[in-house]
């Protein structure tokens, strides 16, 4: 039986960039033409070419254009509060943003104004994760096994069966040959080859909460989530080794950056970095109090974190001055 959201998404740990928005907090009251961005909940963060786009709390939705020095707010139309949890872009002008009670969003100004283009007025199961491409297939992952799939580029969307019972979906990443991950509870692990007409359950090596998957630029993959696990696939989601990230908090969002540079960052505010491809992982910060979920290249040198204490720039760390990486091989 079904019990409540947030008792099933902060049980045990965190459980994903998609927890924060279950501690809504009032929006502060701003001018109308700015936006502190640092005051708000943001639970993901893309680019729109160079804009950056923010999402979070009360279903805020802010952009910078220049590089997160300044923000200011979105246009929604039909706004339901609801907090969103993650965005997409699958071109600079065509985005999608999901979040609460099934709500998805639409924009095809580069995330300037907004449309409503489903919401679910009677269930309150949220919408974790979006993935799309050029072509206009796009794919939403959320609680209790749901999976979306729209082909006119996010206006409309059909729903979708997968091989994983009740299991939340917290991310989805693809590729341009096809291929597609869902990472979600219980070491669940999806994998798709053909555009996402058929999934597949493939085995790993950890049963725990899997929060986050990314495709890295030569063609291997990694799988993130709670108590500082990953894990690494050399053939194309076949197989799955673990990696010690020599942090045990959850990591809820992760980049590669143009120079290669893995960036790593979830509870407590942890930032680990790899320059290996996954192989090790050296810390850049670990121990706070306000987690972060998402991290995006703001450009300028700088990344763009986002997390409960809102929308944060961080400067990248030279390839010269970085600390080597801690050392320890994959294990089984």
């Amino acid at each position: 039986m079904k019990s409540t959201i947030p008792g099933l998404l902060l049980s045990a740990a965190v459980l994903g960039a998609a927890l924060f928005a279950f501690s809504p907090r009032p929006v502060p009251a701003f001018a109308a033409t700015t936006i502190q961005a640092d005051r708000l909940q943001i639970n993901g963060v893309a680019k729109a070419g160079t804009r950056l786009v923010a999402v979070g709390e009360r279903g805020v939705i802010l952009l910078s254009d220049d590089a997160g020095a300044s923000w200011r707010q979105a246009a929604v139309t039909t706004d339901e509060a609801s907090a969103l949890t993650q965005v997409f872009f699958i071109s600079p002008l065509i985005g999608i943003a999901v979040g609460h009670d099934g709500w998805i969003l639409r924009t095809v100004d580069g995330g300037a104004h907004w449309n409503e283009v489903r919401f679910d007025h009677k269930h309150s199961d949220p919408l974790l994760s979006v993935w799309g491409n050029a072509d206009g297939l796009v794919f939403v992952t959320g609680s209790f096994g749901q999976l979306f799939v729209s082909h006119d580029a996010g206006a409309t969307w059909t729903q979708q069966k997968t091989p994983t019972d009740d299991r939340h979906l917290n991310a989805i990443a693809g590729d341009a040959t096809g291929r597609l991950m869902i990472a979600g509870e219980t070491g669940t692990l999806l994998r798709s080859t053909d555009n996402g007409a058929t999934w597949e359950k493939r085995p790993v090596p950890y049963q725990g909460s899997l929060f986050g998957v990314l495709k890295l630029a030569d063609g291997d993959w990694i799988a993130y989530g709670m108590r500082g696990n990953v894990l690494r696939s050399t053939d194309q989601g076949d197989t799955w080794t673990h990696v010690d990230s020599h942090v045990g908090t959850s990591y809820f969002g992760a980049v590669q950056l143009a120079d290669g540079e893995l960036v790593l960052v979830g509870q407590g505010g942890a930032i680990v970095t790899s320059r290996d491809g996954g192989l090790t992982y050296a810390v850049r910060k670990v121990g706070g109090v306000q987690s972060l979920a998402a991290v995006v290249d703001a450009g300028h040198g700088e990344l763009a974190l986002g997390g409960e204490a809102g929308v944060a720039l961080l400067p990248v760390v030279p390839r010269s001055q970085a600390a080597p990486a801690a050392t320890g091989a994959p294990s089984s």
